[in-house]
């Protein structure tokens, strides 16, 4: 059931200038085969023309808001998820596609758990570039079905990379937000790994086999300007993940990890280069 008779999920997308994705974006969430949704814009005060182009559009599920100064990612994210109606939760960043399909497939998975304790539903996602060309038609570092919490971290930890996927990939219920610190960029590049792990200590993950969504590499997202300070930062989120008891990493983990991670840091760095 909704919150107090309101649309069953809430999509949310903090947006600053994020004038050249926007619409396509927006678009994608809009074009849903499900349809009891919500759909909120928070407006970081973009200096483009980012807000025009989202209140042209004429919907009667958008609700635009622009913060009266800027806050930030972090500050943005928070708000978004601060007033929402939905039962649950998806937050968009300003330049990422949903797939027609994604919410009613997210949501069936939900409903049909009934009472089951499920904290996550993501979905693998295809990387697109700027143009939106597939990169990568599909990423698959985790296979489909329902993970406890402490398996699917303990691989995250080894892999040593983002084996859950981005904001667009997860559906979530809005009912453990006040369990959750929030949205924290302390690890800027981590914002969303630290979220998803909060989200896990509440209880499991259920992956779905198929893209849902994709996320888009170019010069203008977060993750390419943070650049060089992605492996730090990616090491700085497993010290602070293996320090939770909860999740029981070891030692061995963190050494698979930290390789793995190097690893990754050099092909991804290129890949974004390559693409942006």
């Amino acid at each position: 059931m909704s919150v107090s008779g309101g649309p069953l999920v809430t999509v949310t997308i903090p947006m600053y200038n994020n004038e050249r994705f926007i619409r396509q974006t927006v678009e994608s969430v809009l074009s849903q085969t499900y349809t009891n949704f919500e759909l909120l814009v928070y407006d970081d005060c973009s200096t483009d023309g980012s807000y025009e182009i989202v209140a042209s559009i004429d919907d009667p599920r958008i609700r635009l808001l622009r913060n009266p100064g800027n806050l930030g990612p972090e500050g943005n994210w928070n708000r978004a998820v601060s007033n929402i109606r939905g039962t649950y939760v998806k937050l968009i960043c300003g330049d990422d596609i949903l797939f027609p399909d994604c919410l009613e497939k997210q949501v069936a998975v939900f409903e049909e758990m009934g009472d089951e304790r499920i904290s996550l539903v993501c979905a693998q996602r295809t990387i697109i570039d700027a143009d939106s060309n597939p990169l990568i038609k599909k990423i698959n570092l985790v296979e489909g079905g329902r993970h406890q919490a402490v398996d699917v971290t303990r691989k995250l930890i080894r892999m040593g990379t983002n084996i859950l996927g981005e904001p667009v990939c997860g559906l979530y219920p809005a009912s453990l937000l006040p369990r959750t610190r929030g949205y924290s960029a302390t690890v800027p590049y981590t914002i969303d790994l630290d979220f998803w792990m909060q989200l896990l200590k509440l209880g499991d993950l259920y992956m779905i086999e198929e893209p849902l969504c994709a996320f888009r590499i170019s010069d203008e997202s977060w993750s390419s300007r943070i650049g060089d300070l992605r492996y730090h930062q990616f090491l700085e989120f497993m010290e602070q993940t293996a320090s939770d008891g909860s999740f029981e990493i070891t030692d061995l983990d963190m050494f698979i990890g930290k390789i793995n991670c190097a690893v990754h840091s050099m092909t991804s760095t290129v890949g974004f280069k390559l693409f942006a």
